[in-house]
């Protein structure tokens, strides 16, 4: 990292203090003295020198992470401290952040030995609800819609989980949701004058005034999934299960095997099943029906 790098952007995001030399998208901007992460931009390795992880686009080890995306960016994540960034192809700021705020963030906060879930929590009646799910499951869907009904928001598609209370909690993210044009028509909002989260995406970036800055303490994560049934069912999870469904929802669990994160992830992982509730949440194939979601998730409480 170059010293003669200047940060121009403080953000505080993930529970963590970050400058950056470049504008991170959806990001809440902070006045950061000193951070734990720094975002710049600069060349980086054509490949890493030691490969224990590799994909089409990445490749990996316990603490470097390095990716590349064709006419947008190579980023490389190291030591759970820094993100550099070659921009391709004169890519813009929002394609930039678009990758940086998931991917990137997701290896780096595996790199830092903490537990990203691929899941949105909001809090709701005073309770926090985290939903974990594939991509397209719903959940920031219904993330939005509890929201709609009084809930806050602590974190959109990547929920960090903080072990240092007496029960694991949600670190904030940043207030904004990533949600499809879809989901915007169930909901009955519209996408005029929202920001596309990426030009060739009708995937929008929508502000949520109602953000919590606080950890919280876990009620219950549900695993949102669809079905060929014509009913909602839900099923607790025990014992075992629990913590197969933890690891399989783990945002950029990729990147860690063979190596000490993977470990780590599994004593956390199998922390966060312990004490917490965890219940798979089916819906019909092709229907979202948030009013009846919300009715068993209540009711369920």
């Amino acid at each position: 990292m170059s010293e003669k790098i200047t940060y121009p952007f403080g953000y505080r995001a993930f529970s963590l203090n970050i400058l950056s030399q470049l504008p991170v998208i959806g990001f809440e901007s902070a006045k950061i003295e000193k951070a734990e992460v720094y975002i710049y931009e600069d060349q980086v390795p054509e490949s890493l020198h030691k490969i224990v992880n590799k994909g089409v686009l990445y490749q990996s080890n316990e603490t470097e992470f390095l990716f590349r995306l064709d006419n947008v960016a190579a980023y490389y994540i190291r030591n759970g401290r820094e993100i550099a960034i070659q921009r391709f192809s004169n890519a813009s700021d929002d394609e930039i952040s678009a990758f940086l705020t998931g991917t990137a963030f997701g290896a780096l906060l595996h790199q830092r030995h903490l537990l990203p879930l691929h899941a949105s929590s909001v809090i709701f009646n005073d309770e926090c609800l985290v939903f974990a799910g594939l991509s397209g499951a719903g959940k920031s869907t219904l993330a939005l819609a509890l929201i709609n009904a009084g809930g806050i928001l602590l974190s959109d598609d990547i929920s960090v989980i903080d072990f240092s209370g007496n029960k694991p909690a949600v670190c904030p993210a940043f207030p904004f949701i990533k949600i499809w044009e879809d989901s915007l028509k169930h909901l009955g909002i519209s996408s005029t004058g929202l920001k596309p989260v990426r030009s060739d995406l009708k995937k929008y970036y929508i502000p949520v005034s109602k953000f919590s800055h606080v950890c919280t303490a876990i009620r219950h994560i549900y695993i949102l999934s669809n079905h060929n049934q014509k009913e909602v069912q839900i099923q607790p999870l025990r014992g075992v299960d629990k913590f197969i469904v933890m690891k399989k929802h783990t945002f950029m669990f990729r990147g860690i095997p063979q190596t000490g994160l993977e470990k780590n992830h599994f004593l956390l992982a199998n922390q966060l099943a312990d004490q917490v509730p965890v219940t798979i949440l089916k819906r019909p194939g092709g229907e979202f029906n948030t009013e009846k979601l919300l009715q068993i998730i209540v009711g369920n409480l």
